[in-house]
């Protein structure tokens, strides 16, 4: 005999037996009851239930203590075929606050087909653990309202001890789509927001709503998209469970966060929260279930987003096409004065006065008239006696700082950007003659073939974008496989206003709106290659073009560049699998790689000579990344003044750097050399003898203390994007002296260059627009970061940070081209005559 078979008897037996039973008491349906109960006198009242009605209309009974206690409660069980409810009165709610009435709504038994001869009853009893009469009041009632229909809204008002739920059931024609079900409150009162399969048990309590299905919670908006394929049965029932406290949405999604923080702070935490009790915790909620886009539909704005990125390919083609033969067409050497000479004679013709460097024929009175012409910085080069031996003042090891008979002045030797090459002893002080002449030309910073050099930059980044993205992709797909599985969506930061899922993909929309940064980034990698290719053919043809003409063409860094912007496209979408506040690097880190790289790259236009190794540049991006997540998780006072010390102290060493060309280097000698270069330069001098550089490195200092000045005062708690906005300002500003310096010099790019340049200054004000349209905050916990979410914006599918995604992925490619075709202009141009700044 089955248990249901079971039930079904006693019910019989019960309802036979309730006329010798005074305890045994026939009830109404909607009328309040009042009676008493004992420890030994319990009473048992039987509801006659209307077959018609409740396979459409679950029973809500609701119980009211009036002199019972917590410790002696009464005890009400409700039975009925598809199972058992009981609840004590009062209701001690997390020990938060004690409820005298308590409702509850019964399993649904839509399931259940009542036969001719069987009626169908609710039994419920009522007890007591204590002698004493308690008196109580008790009511059942059908749920009016009960079933959720497609674009109603139903309101309920629902307390801590009176959970509520409705059921929702597919349509035939929904099958194919999901549904998003909408729960909107005026109230910021805490509750949980339940999505389970109509089977029974339902789960409506604090302690149990988390066992089944999806929950989110919520203050003021909640969002769940559901699938069709999300219950067996192809319906489910939306359940509303108010807190008794305010703690979860004020908190939840944030715990570790906290506990790190305070950690940090050297204050132990406290082992759980202890939140005061709330009264009269009561929250008016609206439901409401509406279609959303079916998978088929999903098809149309990829394809159109497909499309305007096909749109781009082919004017890029296009362009590409036509400016490379204009770039090759540069090489008409036949203007120049070379233009009778052969390679070999050109080369050697220009090798004395284009090149810059000392011939070692020269007697040692003529080098150091060749000194004080090109107005050197360091001084104490002229203090060196003429006849003093050259292996005396010339710098034995490479890298290192020897001493020089000159009044105990230490004669600093530079370190080359090019370890691999061969070095005579004089090569570094020639070097130095170089770079610190005031009229510097790009001749005098490109003696050495660095190609190899600049192509380690793209052969590095990709074992470590490898190494970067597996365990990242790894991670987030785990992180989604539990959102998943355990149904908690306050994991995930999405705009779940505008969720469309795909699979266990619960933000496809998010994802697929990276597409922009992969396609485009490689287009940008196709466009980079195809000029190298041209460029190598024109060199090979002609390889004076490639030593004496334009600026060196060196694309590693461009390539990097290309393959940075693809990366950012796949660690972006990884990030948007599942976005939190403890995986947000993921989303930033490339950012960081492509501002670097750029601002590398702009400098190494001119100064390919001086560019630091990819070793160094990438150890001091890791380096970055690193105090990038060290900020997340650690919010001091402490830590902002060891970042703004660092901070500081890396702006004074670059702006020297850049200064110098390179001649300070980075050893024990340091703080000596520039003390000796401020007083020879500063202090003994009317004005600096690099004015241009001088002016721009000041006001880039003031701008870099103000930012590390304004974060110790401050302390923004979203540290990853502060440090990101400083690295794109101090991108942004030596662009700008970059090209105001281009035009002082009277150097005009070609139409191209303004043309991109114009795209990127309206793409890139279009998506800051939409960046600060913020639809989620991973700063905030999940239930208040829910409340900034906001409907679909455009084709129904993408909302602000996805056109976000598919403008900056536009702003950042037309940025890349503005770079790469900068300095097209100067390809006929000998570089004894481009000058350096």
């Amino acid at each position: 005999m089955t248990i249901t078979s079971l039930i079904l008897v006693s019910l019989v037996l019960l309802h036979n037996a309730r006329a010798e039973n005074p305890n045994v008491i026939a009830a109404n349906l909607s009328q309040t009851i009042t009676a008493n109960v004992t420890a030994t006198f319990q009473k048992t009242f039987f509801f006659l239930l209307d077959a018609d009605i409740v396979t459409r209309n679950p029973v809500r009974i609701s119980a009211k203590a009036v002199n019972a206690s917590v410790h002696n409660p009464l005890i009400v069980t409700a039975r009925q075929i598809l199972g058992v409810i009981s609840f004590t009165i009062p209701l001690n709610d997390e020990g938060y606050q004690i409820y005298n009435r308590v409702a509850r709504t019964l399993c649904p038994q839509w399931n259940v087909l009542p036969t001719s001869d069987l009626k169908l009853f609710l039994a419920v009893d009522v007890s007591s653990s204590e002698n004493v009469k308690r008196e109580f009041q008790l009511r059942a009632d059908y749920v009016d309202n009960f079933e959720l229909i497609e674009n109603q809204k139903i309101t309920a008002n629902v307390t801590p001890s009176t959970p509520m739920y409705f059921k929702y059931k597919f349509k035939p024609n929904q099958l194919n789509g999901p549904v998003l079900v909408r729960v909107t409150s005026d109230s910021d009162t805490c509750a949980t927001i339940s999505v389970q399969a109509d089977v029974c048990p339902i789960h409506d309590l604090m302690y149990d709503i988390e066992y089944d299905g999806m929950f989110q919670s919520m203050t003021r908006v909640a969002a769940i998209t559901v699938t069709p394929g999300f219950s067996v049965t192809k319906d489910f029932v939306v359940v509303v469970v108010v807190h008794p406290t305010d703690y979860t949405c004020e908190h939840l999604g944030h715990e570790l966060l906290d506990q790190i923080r305070q950690y940090s702070n050297n204050s132990k935490p406290e082992p759980g929260p202890k939140p005061a009790p709330l009264f009269n915790q009561r929250k008016n909620v609206i439901i409401s279930v509406e279609s959303t886009m079916t998978y088929r539909e999903y098809i149309f704005p990829t394809l159109i987003t497909i499309g305007l990125l096909l749109i781009i390919y082919l004017l890029a083609y296009v362009g590409t096409i036509l400016e490379t033969e204009k770039f090759i067409r540069g090489f008409n050497i036949g203007e120049f004065e070379y233009q009778n000479m052969s390679d070999g004679e050109a080369e050697a013709g220009v090798s004395n006065h284009v090149e810059g460097v000392v011939s070692p024929s020269l007697a040692p009175s003529d080098a150091s008239d060749y000194n004080e012409a090109n107005g050197l910085l360091s001084r104490a080069d002229q203090e060196i006696p003429p006849t003093e031996d050259a292996s005396k003042i010339a710098p034995t090891d490479y890298g290192s700082t020897t001493s020089a008979n000159n009044g105990g002045y230490r004669r600093h030797k530079t370190n080359d950007s090019m370890g691999s090459v061969d070095y005579c002893e004089d090569l570094n002080d020639v070097m130095e003659i170089r770079r610190t002449k005031v009229e510097l030309n790009v001749a005098d910073l490109s003696v050495h073939s660095n190609d190899y050099k600049y192509r380690l930059y793209q052969w590095n980044l990709i074992p470590i974008a490898i190494f970067y993205a597996l365990p990242v992709i790894q991670l987030v797909a785990g992180i989604q496989l539990i959102v998943h599985f355990t149904g908690n969506q306050d994991i995930c930061y999405y705009n779940y206003l505008c969720s469309r899922p795909l699979g266990v993909v619960q933000q496809f929309n998010n994802i697929f709106s990276n597409c922009g940064y992969v396609l485009l980034g490689f287009l940008f990698l196709l466009i980079v290659k195809h000029r190298d290719t041209k460029y190598q053919a024109a060199v090979k043809e002609r390889p004076i073009l490639g030593r004496k003409y334009g600026l060196p063409q060196h694309n590693g860094i461009y390539y990097s560049v290309g393959f940075s912007l693809c990366m950012e496209g796949l660690l972006s979408a990884s990030y948007h699998v599942c976005p939190t506040g403890y995986n947000f690097q993921f989303d930033s880190t490339f950012m960081y790689l492509m501002a670097g790289l750029l601002m590398l790259k702009i400098y190494q236009l001119r100064h390919p000579d001086v560019n630091p190794h990819a070793y160094t540049a990438y150890i001091f991006l890791s380096f970055t990344v690193l105090i990038e997540v060290v900020g997340v998780y650690v919010q001091t006072i402490y830590f902002w003044i060891c970042f703004a010390v660092l901070y500081i102290v890396a702006t004074l060493y670059f702006t020297s750097h850049m200064y110098y060309m390179g001649v300070i280097s980075l050893d024990c000698g340091i703080f000596a050399r520039i003390s000796h270069f401020f007083r020879t330069d500063f202090f003994t001098s009317p004005k600096p003898l690099y004015m241009d550089r001088f002016v721009f490195l000041v006001l880039v200092v003031t701008l870099n203390f103000a930012a590390a000045i304004l974060g110790v005062v401050f302390q923004p708690g979203d540290f990853p994007s502060f440090l990101l906005a400083v690295f794109l300002i101090n991108l942004l500003a030596y662009f700008a002296y970059y090209v105001i310096m281009k035009f002082i010099h009277s150097e005009y790019p070609y139409p191209i260059t303004i043309f991109c340049g114009a795209l990127t200054m309206l793409t890139w004000i279009c998506a800051l627009y939409f960046y600060f349209s913020t639809v989620t905050n991973w700063q905030l916990p999940a239930a208040l970061s829910r409340v900034k979410n906001m409907e679909c914006l455009v084709l129904d599918f993408y909302d602000n940070h996805d056109v976000w995604h598919i403008i900056s992925s536009m702003a950042l490619f037309f940025g890349f081209v503005t770079v790469l075709t900068l300095d097209d202009h100067l390809l006929n141009k000998p570089r004894d005559q481009i000058k350096v700044f």
